[in-house]
């Protein structure tokens, strides 16, 4: 089976610091023995196909990155040649009901298509909700999709979809690849953080904006140290300049005492060793389709306090590997992160349950068989409308 996986966003990624999902699927996809490509946005530079290949398990394996010239509009990237591209394929696979190249693709699909999709519908993500109720009016309604494949990251993304009447739905989740934060034998990266064992280290990871909360993360860091003078917070992110540099000042007393720690930006191996030289992670956030910070920080056994997202409600188990947390009650929030500062033996159980939980259901390769289910089941569907017609 040849798979093709087209990401419709209109944004130039950089793979290095950027933990792109489609890449990490690709691989566990090519290690399954299918042939799999990624059609990214290119923005004005001029269409480049990119072969890459990997070693797993002492084999050698490939996939292709073909990098699309494209235009954006509306947060939706267009990019005509990958109708080139879709006649050498079995199966395309989308992303984002509502992106508008994935509705061209998959309401007049030529080869069986499916969706994977992460948004939900949530008070807080009233833009997204408002852009969906003019996608539905101006496009949506127009086309079949009823024999449209959807895979979901979460619970919450699949219902949405089923209110809209897509009858194929399977919540599969997201995957975390490991392969990007080993760092090789003759890799020079540098370590922002150092360990220290005097301190019980809090980690933020994500951008600096109201959507995730940051000012309430600081209220609520402000309330435990008052108690625990070992705590310190890292925060990781950027985000628009005025609003950043408004919190930088709100938290600048804090960075000067050294009780918090501020990095504008850290790629992927930088990641890895501020997960491996901290405590614990708190995310904070309004509304979040996934969070694939949540899953990395899990993968490095760091027990997780986070609000109630599309990714705390697939991945965290409450009160075993971490606490999801119903709205922002300032009490609840300081009396789990008390637990888990005063009772030893509970931390230790919930960092092994944290790791235990990504590496034996969200890896890309334990996700990839559902994937492949979901290809399957596209052609069958595609084979019977073709037939019918």
């Amino acid at each position: 089976m040849k798979v093709l996986i087209v990401r419709t966003f209109p944004d130039i990624l950089n793979l290095n610091t950027y933990n792109v999902q489609e890449i990490g699927l690709a691989k566990a996809l090519a290690c399954k023995g299918l042939e799999c490509s990624v059609a990214l946005y290119h923005g004005k530079n001029p269409d480049k196909e990119e072969r890459v290949t990997f070693v797993k398990d002492g084999r050698e394996y490939a996939y292709t990155i073909y990098w699309l010239k494209g235009f954006g509009f509306y947060k939706n990237g267009f990019m005509p040649s990958v109708y080139r591209l879709i006649p050498d394929y079995d199966v395309i696979q989308v992303h984002e009901y509502d992106q508008i190249m994935s509705w061209m693709l998959y309401t007049r699909q030529k080869r069986p298509t499916l969706i994977y999709h992460g948004p939900y519908y949530h008070p807080y993500a009233r833009g997204y909700n408002l852009k969906c109720k003019v996608f539905d009016q101006l496009f949506f309604r127009w086309r079949r999709h009823d024999q449209v494949v959807a895979l979901t990251k979460s619970e919450l993304a699949a219902g949405f979809l089923r209110d809209k009447g897509f009858r194929h739905v399977h919540a599969v989740g997201v995957g975390v690849d490991p392969d990007k934060f080993r760092i090789g034998e003759q890799e020079e990266v540098a370590c922002l953080l150092d360990r220290d064992e005097s301190r019980f280290r809090l980690l933020y990871v994500g951008k600096i904006e109201e959507r995730r909360n940051v000012y309430f993360l600081v209220e609520l860091f402000e309330k435990m140290q008052e108690k625990h003078e070992n705590l310190q917070l890292v925060i990781v992110g950027d985000g628009e300049e005025e609003y950043v540099r408004a919190f930088l000042e709100r938290i600048d007393k804090w960075i000067q005492k050294g009780k918090i720690i501020y990095f504008k930006k850290a790629s992927q191996k930088e990641l890895a060793l501020l997960y491996s030289n901290v405590d614990l992670f708190v995310f904070t956030s309004n509304y979040e389709i996934f969070g694939m910070v949540l899953l990395e920080a899990m993968y490095f056994g760091l027990p997780v306090i986070s609000s109630a997202n599309g990714g705390a409600s697939v991945l965290i188990r409450d009160g075993i590997n971490g606490y999801m947390m119903e709205g922002f009650e300032a009490e609840k929030w300081e009396c789990a992160l008390e637990r888990l500062l005063e009772d030893r033996e509970l931390y230790e159980r919930m960092k092994r349950a944290a790791h235990d939980r990504i590496t034996e259901h969200f890896f890309w390769d334990r996700l990839a068989d559902r994937f492949i289910a979901g290809y399957e089941e596209a052609v069958r569907l595609f084979a019977g409308d073709i037939s019918g017609k």
